[in-house]
């Protein structure tokens, strides 16, 4: 009886391979970007821009873009296979683009949702919006410095989030910041350059603020970015740019190289409501300052350019959190901390009403290490 258990278990090893659903990557189309917009028509169905690379030498282009419509991102890739000869394959997919108006009325959110559910998706894929123009025209954009766009985007993001621009938002770390309380997640926002009539590159614009419902609900601008970056402990070895007033100066341009810098949060419960209070300390290894200056760098002029680049740092953030108040959102994870340190109250409570609603101050010292230039405009 052994001896024929053990046969009929050799030969179902010898008939039942490993590789039941392998695949030959010769006949995949492999994407690199997948763009998503809107059909005015139907506010239920997507259009989906797909880009894929050739490697055919024959091939006119180096990548080829196909537009499909679905209610699923799912669907789309089944009608995107009808109109190609090869089966295509989403696991080397660097960036997810939305439009703006997908962003705004829940679309984005919906199509993450379809995107964790796909097996051979890359959870590292970056989400980006578009503002101002549709996905598909970023995908058939032309770029001089490479001509697969997809790529290009790609590395602007990379470069920006290295600069300390940008934080890197991916599939999954998007989720992680939906799905964990007392945060919010932010999306980088995109924009065409050049005129009207000839579009001819791709900016950094800012942050998309994404509520609780998984809805856009504004926007953050470029500069503002830079106070995000800093409250969160983002932007190490990246730089500040800023105006001051110094003396009787007014609005004089700074530049500052961030050496390190990081935030400390401590919150407590008043009356039922949040008190929030952050305190900043920011250390400056170089700073550059167009600024008229009769005297030496002595110690009071150094003094004089901490308080007063304190200062300018402490309103623009005190402004970034009242927006994002405004919209229920907290992006910058100051409820983690409530959660942490006032764990009784934040059991069941609704937290962006309670965020729009918490009293935050913040303080800021700043401490330049290294001044680099003193620009003079009057020699």
């Amino acid at each position: 009886m052994k001896k024929i258990v053990a046969l009929f278990l050799l030969l179902f090893f010898f008939c039942a391979g490993g590789c039941w659903d392998w695949r030959i990557i010769d006949q995949q189309a492999i994407l690199f970007g997948i763009g998503i917009d809107p059909v005015e028509t139907d506010p239920e169905v997507f259009r989906f821009t797909f880009v894929n690379p050739t490697f055919t030498p024959e091939a006119e282009d180096i990548r080829v873009i196909n537009m499909v419509t679905g209610f699923s991102l799912d669907q789309a890739l089944m009608n995107l296979q009808h109109q190609k000869d090869q089966r295509p394959a989403i696991g080397k997919v660097n960036i997810l683009l939305f439009s703006e108006e997908i962003a705004r009325n829940g679309g984005m959110h919906k199509i993450m949702r379809q995107w964790d559910q796909i097996r051979e998706n890359n959870p590292n894929a970056l989400l980006c919006i578009i503002r101002g123009a549709s996905a598909r025209d970023v995908f058939i954009l032309k770029v001089t410095q490479q001509p697969r766009v997809a790529v290009f985007l790609t590395d602007l993001l990379e470069q920006n989030i290295m600069n300390g621009r940008a934080p890197r938002v991916t599939a999954s770390n998007y989720w992680f910041q939906y799905h964990t309380r007392g945060i919010s997640p932010v999306v980088p926002i995109i924009e065409l350059t050049g005129t009207e009539d000839e579009k001819t590159g791709i900016i950094l614009a800012g942050l998309a603020v994404v509520d609780e419902r998984g809805r856009m609900r504004g926007s953050i601008t470029d500069n503002e970015t830079i106070m995000y970056m800093l409250l969160t402990d983002n932007i190490q070895r990246g730089r500040i740019y800023t105006k001051i007033d110094f003396a009787e100066q007014k609005d004089r341009l700074i530049t500052a190289f961030i050496q390190k810098n990081s935030s400390k949060v401590n919150t407590k419960i008043v009356n039922d409501k949040p008190v929030i209070n952050i305190n900043m300390e920011i250390s400056i290894d170089g700073l550059d300052a167009d600024l008229y200056l009769d005297t030496h760098l002595k110690g009071e002029v150094f003094s004089g350019l901490e308080q007063a680049l304190a200062r300018n740092i402490q309103g623009n953030v005190l402004r970034v959190l009242k927006k994002t108040q405004g919209w229920e959102s907290d992006i910058m994870g100051l409820g983690q901390h409530v959660r942490v340190q006032n764990a009784r109250w934040f059991k069941g409570i609704d937290w962006p009403k309670e965020y729009g609603e918490s009293e935050i101050h913040v303080e800021v010292s700043v401490k330049i290490k290294r001044m680099m230039d003193i620009l003079n405009p009057n020699y």
